[in-house]
């Protein structure tokens, strides 16, 4: 026969539960149960539950905008046989569905530098995100090996818009070859 063991859990949590397991139609304990296995079998390959449930979170925000995921060495074709007038219509649209996609997740989560990094590794997940601190802007550098500067230019895009979604304050976001440089602030640490 298994031990059971009691769990203390906020009056919040439960309540909550309660709400959330009214409106899908399972009672509140069954929903803890299946949130708790869901995410311990998650947590056997990664660690930190917090990052895992934005993660999972913000690809369904992204799916639900529209971002679609694709094999780089077709997006790099793709890009490289655009012509200027789609390549425009495509960074607008990168920079629009950024936009949105920041906005959404300022609703739903604390805007930190860890959130924007997840971000940008969820719509680019090629590129090689770093970050320092200088006084009291972040430092960006976002870096794809392996791709040409169209990809460099339609990352931008995306950067900008995650920024205005984000309602972040970028005082710089420059191209140098195959690396977008920021300096950003605005997020929750500041």
């Amino acid at each position: 026969m298994p031990r059971r063991r009691m769990v203390p859990i906020s009056e919040e949590i439960i309540d909550e539960a309660i709400r959330i397991g009214e409106r899908i139609g399972i009672p509140y304990l069954v929903l803890i149960e299946r949130i708790l296995t869901s995410i311990l079998k998650i947590m056997r390959y990664k660690s930190n539950v917090l990052d895992v449930i934005s993660a999972l979170d913000a690809l369904d925000d992204i799916k639900r905008l529209g971002g679609v995921m694709m094999p780089m060495p077709i997006i790099n074709q793709l890009l490289n046989s655009l012509g200027s007038i789609h390549f425009d219509q495509l960074c607008r649209e990168y920079t629009r569905i950024g936009t949105w996609f920041g906005e959404l997740s300022r609703i739903k989560r604390a805007i930190t530098i860890d959130e924007l990094k997840r971000a940008i590794s969820l719509w680019l997940p090629t590129s090689s995100i770093d970050v320092t601190v200088e006084g009291n802007d972040y430092k960006v550098i976002v870096s794809f090996v392996g791709h040409g500067p169209e990809m460099v230019n339609v990352a931008k895009c995306l950067f900008e818009g995650l920024i205005r979604g984000y309602n972040l304050q970028a005082s710089e976001i420059e191209v140098k070859d195959l690396f977008i440089v920021a300096q950003v602030r605005g997020f929750v640490e500041d």
